[in-house]
């Protein structure tokens, strides 16, 4: 994990077959005292500290360091990549349950995206273009212009960074897109607030299309809870193909959830937690929050979706179109 922490990317679009995933899934969760679902875990718990988040919950400390350690991944110039032409056709809806049936089999483990079931709507973040390393990931959020991504305010500084769907062993399958504006909570802005670690981001047309035309969206996921699986995805800086892992999550304080899943590491932070749904699923929060999204590889964190998000949705999709 670099000094600048960890990042991740979203996972396949298309009609999931819950009806015996959840099943599956739902024998890897317990429930606690209080009743509310916790997620299955593969790694042994990180030390828990006295300090506590603002909602009263226990938040785990970072061993053998001074300060935590985010998961977003360092930008480099090394590592040119080569770009091909935009227009593929979107991954199939039967691929993508295939790919949900491997992260099934294995609750709380990662794995790698088969090239063929890499997830349209969801892509890495490169600073300025593909000659260099990607050091977040984001997906596409369903809007009225279609021109909205969604990933972690702490990955997007400028608009200097640009969208790459679908990326992969230096490739751009849908083409490179261009940020025309950032939108993030004014608490983030002021202060960095971990409960406010969201950001919508306006992507300028290509060739007279808008985003969501040629890739698809997700749903955005209000109040969604943690009675149900989440699926996360995530491109470590380390690979050039995306990871992927199922597990139930839980919350963490009054503001923030939590899901167990191994080898999120730098580069995957900003990537989409999925739920299942109409079309393409329903993304209800964003690797970040505490810590920015966690100072291990196998616990990962995510503000929980509630009115501020809605809110700040609104005002991305008012300021695009």
């Amino acid at each position: 994990m670099t000094a600048s922490g960890r990042r991740r990317q979203g996972l396949a679009g298309g009609v999931r077959p819950w009806s015996w995933a959840v099943t599956v899934l739902m024998a890897c969760v317990f429930v606690t005292g209080g009743g509310m679902a916790t997620a299955s875990r593969p790694t042994a718990d990180p030390a828990v500290g006295a300090s506590t988040s603002a909602g009263g919950a226990p938040r785990p400390q970072p061993t053998g360091s001074a300060s935590p350690t985010p998961k977003r991944a360092a930008r480099t110039d090394a590592g040119a990549r080569t770009v091909t032409a935009a227009g593929a056709v979107r991954p199939a809806a039967s691929a993508v349950a295939a790919s949900l049936a491997a992260a099934v089999a294995n609750p709380g483990i990662s794995h790698p995206v088969p090239v063929s079931r890499i997830a349209a709507q969801v892509g890495a973040l490169f600073n300025g273009g593909l000659n260099g390393a990607h050091h977040c990931t984001a997906s596409v959020v369903d809007s009225p212009g279609g021109d909205l991504i969604v990933t972690a305010a702490h990955c997007l500084g400028s608009t200097s960074d640009v969208f790459v769907p679908g990326y992969h062993d230096g490739t751009a399958p849908y083409g490179v897109w261009r940020l025309r504006r950032v939108i993030v909570d004014a608490q983030w802005s002021a202060s960095s607030d971990q409960d406010h670690d969201v950001a919508f981001a306006v992507v300028a047309p290509e060739n007279g299309r808008d985003l969501q035309s040629v890739v698809g969206g997700y749903a955005l996921g209000i109040g969604q809870g943690t009675s149900r699986p989440v699926t996360m995805t995530g491109y470590p800086q380390a690979t050039q193909t995306p990871i992927t892992c199922t597990n139930g999550i839980s919350a963490y304080g009054s503001s923030q959830l939590r899901i167990y899943c191994t080898g999120f590491t730098g580069g995957t932070s900003g990537g989409p937690w999925v739920i299942d749904g109409a079309g393409s699923g329903t993304v209800i929060g964003v690797i970040g929050g505490y810590q920015q999204g966690g100072d291990t590889p196998d616990v990962s964190y995510s503000v929980a979706f509630g009115p501020n998000v809605q809110s700040l949705y609104e005002q991305a999709a008012a300021a695009g179109g």
